[in-house]
């Protein structure tokens, strides 16, 4: 069975899939570290100066970071299997911490807007699901990369709720500065994952919504457990 667990960012498709992947026995696959891994390797190598937005990126002066990020993407593999995987990117290996870094966060909208990039990271994801039992979690997992998944779940909460708990994890006070900057980035995103004409966010048209703005980590675990047997039935 293949889950496809879809969202905006914060809105506990790691944390969920990770806990479903685990009760059910499956593989678990963050996708969006694809993503992240080839910012990084672009971010190392020089390529990107000054932030850059997906607008930016999609013009004439991008168009040999697009290739070259595209090479990065075809040189891209998920290593290893069930709750553990290690991203590496053209032989090299990238760190959790690597790929959390606040630059990372500035780029990786205008990486994830390249549809050759798209394309080339949705081979290694396919790739992932055909490992037995998968839950994949993402942006566009159920409606492009596994669109006959067997079970599909999006999450969704306001960008409020999602800041205050980002705010939390990262140990800052609701309210504060950083909350706020917090919110701002997560508004941001949000516009562009759903405006992009390339895998834009949004829940497939077979998908289960889960709200998650004022439920349980582990109750929404449970709905999505409970969901994924009843369809293997």
């Amino acid at each position: 069975m293949r889950i496809a667990i879809d969202g905006p960012a914060s809105s506990g498709k790691s944390s969920v899939g990770r806990l479903v992947a685990e009760e059910l026995g499956f593989g678990f696959l963050d996708t969006g570290l694809l993503y992240r891994a080839i910012t990084r390797r672009a971010i190392d190598l020089g390529w990107f100066p000054v932030p850059t937005t997906a607008a930016e990126v999609a013009g004439v002066a991008y168009d040999q970071v697009r290739r070259d990020l595209t090479e990065l993407a075809s040189a891209t593999d998920a290593q290893g299997s069930g709750l553990s995987f290690t991203i590496v990117v053209d032989g090299t290996p990238l760190s959790d911490a690597q790929l959390e870094a606040a630059d990372v966060e500035l780029f990786v909208p205008a990486v994830a807007s390249i549809e050759s990039v798209r394309d080339a990271l949705r081979a290694v994801q396919r790739s992932v699901a055909t490992r037995g039992g998968s839950v994949l979690a993402g942006r566009d997992i159920g409606t492009v990369v596994l669109p006959d998944a067997e079970c599909k779940i999006f999450l969704d909460a306001t960008a409020e709720a999602r800041a205050s708990r980002r705010a939390t994890q990262r140990g800052y006070a609701v309210g504060s500065a950083e909350h706020q900057a917090i919110l701002a980035s997560l508004i941001a995103r949000d516009a562009e994952d759903r405006a992009r004409p390339v895998a834009p966010l949004i829940a497939a048209t077979d998908a289960i919504t889960i709200y998650t703005d004022e439920i349980a980590l582990t109750d929404v675990v449970k709905q999505v457990v409970a969901e994924a047997r009843r369809v293997a039935r």
